[in-house]
């Protein structure tokens, strides 16, 4: 069971969006919700020098935003039976992501919105959350409605240490599935590699959870392992696609080389993420 959800918010139009997926998994989990806002540092991307008038109104801008996204929060927060929590946060230097991070620590689950870059603000999101705490990250789509998560899910499966961890971290959000669909895409291209688990062995060990599990292998062909990835989840009706990331220090390299990068664009159902 998940204990603490972490739930970050950037503007207030993400509200809605956002709780409409991490409420009723508090919910269902019995779960503190905390809701954090990192106001962005005025000193970001600066390339010449500026007034100090400019500095106070970008402040004064960036606390009314602040504010606004609070004040949304609570007010749906304020209807629901969950457990919650607000948090607001001026970092003291450009480096946002840091301040996510040291909140994510103490997060069993953190859920952040898709961006078209993968990263909040500016900040690296995906490196320095997944990379430096080790928590699950979930993305929710910019678009579609998600009323319920990890009913359908897939996990994407290459047999790596980050995709059993994802496999794993999973479990909670998964543990009323229908189905669960173990994906392993290509698997003859790991061929020369020992000591990599099958996707029938993840199956099995999912399973001794209780979840209704089958392994299935699919193969890529004359198009890209993320557009296969992509159209197998449609195909399935997937509600959660789960799958691992992995990186050498602060090179941005995912699972199945660019595959996670293509997801993180174009998801069309929520995402879990861990390394």
């Amino acid at each position: 069971m998940y204990r603490t959800i972490l739930v970050c918010f950037d503007t207030p139009e993400r509200i809605d969006r956002l709780l409409g997926v991490a409420l009723p998994l508090a919910a269902s989990h019995g779960a503190h919700l905390v809701g954090l806002h990192v106001t962005p540092s005025v000193l970001a991307d600066l390339a010449t020098e500026i007034s100090v008038e400019y500095l106070e109104a970008t402040r004064k801008s960036l606390r009314e935003t602040a504010a606004a996204v609070r004040s949304a929060f609570e007010k749906r927060a304020a209807v629901s039976d969950v457990s919650t929590e607000w948090r607001v946060e001026e970092p003291t230097s450009p480096d946002f992501a840091k301040a996510v991070t040291r909140h994510a620590l103490c997060a069993d689950l953190v859920v952040v919105a898709q961006s078209h870059a993968s990263e909040w603000h500016g900040g690296g999101l995906v490196t320095d959350v997944l990379f430096e705490t080790g928590r699950p990250i979930l993305f929710v789509p910019r678009e579609g409605c998600f009323s319920t998560i990890g009913k359908r899910p897939v996990v994407a499966w290459n047999g790596t240490r980050e995709s059993a961890r994802a496999a794993f971290d999973a479990i909670p959000l998964i543990s009323g599935a229908e189905k669960v669909c173990v994906l392993a895409i290509d698997p003859h291209r790991g061929s020369g590699s020992e000591g990599l688990a099958p996707a029938d062995d993840l199956a099995t060990a999912l399973a001794r959870h209780g979840l209704p599990v089958e392994a299935s292998v699919t193969y890529s062909g004359d198009i890209s392992v993320g557009d296969t990835l992509l159209s197998y989840l449609a195909d399935a009706g997937a509600d959660l696609l789960v799958m691992g990331c992995y990186g050498h220090s602060r090179i941005r390299e995912m699972l199945f080389g660019g595959v996670t990068r293509q997801i993180l664009r174009e998801m069309t159902a929520p995402v879990l993420m861990s390394r």
